[in-house]
């Protein structure tokens, strides 16, 4: 892995335009950027990257093609925003896949390596047998829509799937070519969360948690494809921190990914006010636990 395989929501770099959002990112040494399927209110020139591909006419479809074009490389999100491809209601469940679908069609138009997507959450009104098997035929669907386009899907870990052990289960049911995970390096923060805890207040905390996310990565093992990368503030938990400014060891991540042959994206998703200099920190501080695996490499074969 090197810098090639460090994605930016390019879109957040600048308020004023697209075009110099995308300036931006390549200025900043980015050669690759994500797509989001979650369109909001946006005037006509403001910089987003957000659409859903159905809904744009022939200038839309254009202009996101440009912005594809300008980079080597690039992935999508699927809509999740008030969306389930699992619903009581069926309307809204069909009104999800079809949202999703047209990110798969984007990724097949732009030619997209990957579309992430979100798993829907178990309901209480469902059983986990018609949960699970309603849900398994709906990745199917995108798997299926996915490898006509040239493209993959990625399940990532969010509430649902929020285990290895449920990951593992979801894409041994779907058991299609074209799934595969998309591992938020974060979202192990859902964990605690959920177990009622609110905070790492030690480096022996600090230490279970990177034991947890480095055997997550063992776990799904080559079924990775992506990556959401950034920082967990240990004193509240709060994810999408600069990378390196928390309590992940990217280094040991690294070391992992490289031991599985991993050559995905790394999209930085972060949140935080000064959005520039965080994902110049954060590639920053991913280049340099890219080059410490490098570097142990190069000792070994020496």
């Amino acid at each position: 892995m090197d810098a090639s395989n460090i994605a930016v929501a390019a879109a957040n770099l600048s308020s004023r335009s697209l075009a110099e959002a995308l300036a931006r990112a390549r200025a900043l040494g980015f050669e690759a950027i994500t797509f989001g399927g979650n369109p909001t209110d946006h005037t006509p020139d403001s910089p987003s990257l957000d659409f859903l591909w159905d809904e744009l006419d022939a200038a839309g479809r254009a202009k996101m093609l440009a912005a594809r074009r300008a980079f080597a490389r690039a992935v999508i999100h699927a809509p999740f925003h008030d969306l389930t491809l699992v619903s009581i209601n069926r309307s809204i469940e069909r009104e999800s896949l079809r949202q999703m679908l047209s990110a798969v069609e984007a990724a097949g138009a732009l030619e997209l390596e990957l579309v992430t997507v979100h798993a829907a959450l178990p309901s209480a009104k469902l059983t986990p047998a018609e949960h699970r098997d309603r849900l398994v035929r709906a990745l199917r669907t995108l798997g299926d829509a996915a490898a006509a386009a040239g493209t993959r899907i990625g399940v990532e870990n969010w509430r649902y799937p929020a285990t290895p052990d449920e990951h593992v289960a979801l894409l041994d049911a779907v058991a299609h070519p074209a799934v595969g995970a998309t591992l938020d390096v974060g979202h192990i923060a859902y964990w605690y969360q959920r177990d009622g805890v609110t905070s790492l207040p030690d480096a022996a905390a600090v230490a279970a948690y990177n034991a947890r996310l480095l055997g997550f990565i063992d776990r799904l093992g080559e079924r990775i494809w992506h990556l959401h990368v950034h920082d967990v503030r240990p004193a509240d938990l709060r994810d999408h921190r600069t990378v390196g400014s928390g309590i992940i060891d990217f280094a040991a991540v690294c070391a992992r990914l490289d031991r599985l042959g991993f050559d995905g994206l790394l999209l930085l998703e972060l949140a935080e006010p000064d959005y520039e200099q965080a994902v110049r920190a954060s590639r920053e501080h991913l280049l340099r636990a890219m080059g410490a695996v490098a570097g142990r490499q190069s000792s070994v074969a020496g």
